[in-house]
């Protein structure tokens, strides 16, 4: 079974138990027209979870799925009303003119919609072909060069912990597909809305940044984990603030994986861990009602509260810090704000990746203004892997081991380009360019115009090319295809946890 007719088994398998009709999810049509949907999509992972509870992925995906069908509506309120009123006068011919008519909320409503449709078709897939045919199922994925060795060896972790009663395998498989969510899938729609019309775009994402909540009871806010503090000196005091502002965006991925990483996703497993029949209950509440308590109109006073009396401000006889330091704003995370990065995996790594105090298990080199960074990668034989990246992360699988993982993903290009790059990776690390020839007119064929059938199943997909290891380093090259938005993302993917694994 090729990978297209693979993974569209998998992902009408995944529609049909959700009861979502795929002719009726059109992202860009706004969330009036899409609001069914929106609700199965969560349903769906929450009955996940409770059918199949070391699913904790989806389970999470289930809890917090209110806040984002919340924050949909919210933005999306004056967006519809536009797109109706449109109609209304037009007639249902009018789409394209309902879509001017939305303006820029309507990007932004549009491109939240449109992650969450991505997430499906690649999380569902997987999740599919695993509770109907367990490991060689995944493995059929992984052969078929649709998921990377990472995402393998996450559902082998997966299937070990639920077979041998392994919370922390569990827990290690569960956070690396968390992290290919917001990595790999949805982290390029974050930019694209942090770049829309520049000083908007961060405007806007910095806000959702500000009033977003976490629909997991304990859960932080962004503001609350992270709250901007300032600092200066008056006299012979040193004055310290801090404001219930946030030192950081959402947007960002070094931003909000650190709050996911130190924050969310502990919290969701703790009460996971402690209350599971509560998590179950919750999950098959219907999600309207649960949404409902997120709605911004409903979380206002709470809100507006907050921004007057979450401030301490204190002082101190004596500066609490070198005189070099006042008056500067405390930093997020995320190293590399527009150097050379140099990285060296000529033998296995063994530096900290973070305090373990703040659940740090990963560590992101990357420009804060998002202009891309020189990543210098020193591999066992005096080779050497160079790009022009957006983003490096170096991380655990376990989120407290050694790192075993590298990720260098390059800024997104056109299909020329990227296969240009790929056929000369294929001369430089040795596979052979029949693969990229072989991708390419595989991708000719999905693109409009082509004649391979069922496009749709499509609009985001993944495929990988493997060269030979590099001494102890396994290497893969991905490419991530956004089909409707006619563009690529290149991933150099390295990997050191001993031999590849075969055939589960």
């Amino acid at each position: 079974m090729n990978a297209h007719t693979l993974k569209s088994r998998w992902f009408h398998q995944a529609l049909d138990r959700a009861k979502i009709a795929h002719d009726r999810w059109q992202p860009n049509r706004g969330v009036d027209e899409n609001r069914r949907v929106i609700g199965d999509v969560y349903m769906y992972y929450g009955q996940l979870f409770v059918e199949y509870p070391y699913l904790l992925w989806a389970g999470m995906a289930g809890m917090i799925g209110p806040a984002f069908y919340a924050g949909f509506k919210d933005v999306g309120l004056v967006p519809d009303a536009m797109r109706r009123t449109v109609t209304a006068v037009f007639g249902p011919g009018s789409r394209w003119l309902a879509r001017d008519a939305a303006g820029d909320l309507g990007f932004y409503e549009t491109t939240f919609l449109t992650m969450q449709k991505k997430i499906f078709e690649d999380q569902a897939v997987m999740h599919e072909a695993y509770i109907t045919g367990g490991l060689p199922q995944i493995d059929a994925l992984y052969r078929a060069r649709i998921i990377d060795i990472a995402t393998l060896r996450a559902w082998q972790q997966i299937d070990a912990g639920r077979r041998h009663d392994d919370w922390a395998a569990l827990v290690a498989g569960n956070r690396a597909l968390l992290f290919r969510e917001q990595y790999d899938i949805i982290d390029r729609f974050y930019i694209q809305m942090l770049q829309f019309h520049h000083a908007q775009g961060r405007a806007f994402t910095y806000l959702l940044t500000l009033i977003g909540t976490p629909s997991i009871p304990g859960a932080d806010s962004y503001p609350e984990r992270y709250p901007l503090t300032l600092a200066t000196r008056l006299l012979r005091a040193a004055v310290k603030a801090r404001t219930p502002l946030a030192d950081g965006n959402i947007a960002i991925f070094a931003d909000r994986w650190k709050l996911i990483e130190a924050n969310t996703l502990p919290r969701y497993l703790e009460l996971v861990r402690d209350d599971i029949g509560t998590v179950k209950t919750e999950l098959q509440e219907p999600i309207a009602e649960r949404m409902a308590r997120y709605r911004l109109l409903r979380r206002g006073p709470a809100l507006v509260l907050s921004a007057l009396t979450d401030w301490d401000i204190s002082i101190h006889a004596r500066p609490a810090w070198p005189d070099a330091s006042c008056g500067e704003l405390s930093r997020p995370a995320g190293d590399g704000a527009g150097h050379d990065v140099p990285i060296d995996l000529t033998s296995r790594p063994t530096n900290d990746l973070g305090s373990p105090e703040a659940g740090r298990g990963s560590r992101v080199w990357m420009n804060r203004s998002l202009e891309p960074v020189d990543v210098a990668v020193s591999l066992p034989g005096h080779r050497v892997y160079r790009a022009r990246a957006l983003m490096a992360v170096m991380l655990s699988s376990t989120g407290t081991g050694n790192p075993d993982r590298l990720i260098v993903q390059l800024p997104p290009t056109d299909l020329t380009d990227t296969y240009r790059l790929i056929a000369g990776y294929a001369a430089a690390w040795r596979f052979p360019v029949q693969e990229a020839d072989r991708w390419r007119a595989c991708v000719d064929l999905r693109a409009p115009g082509g004649h391979s059938g069922d496009t749709d199943v499509d609009t985001y997909g993944t495929h990988v090319f493997t060269p030979d290891d590099v001494g102890f380093v396994h290497l893969e090259f991905q490419v991530s295809h956004h089909r409707r938005e006619g563009q690529f993302v290149v991933t150099a993917l390295f990997s050191w946890q001993g031999a590849s694994p075969g055939s589960a």
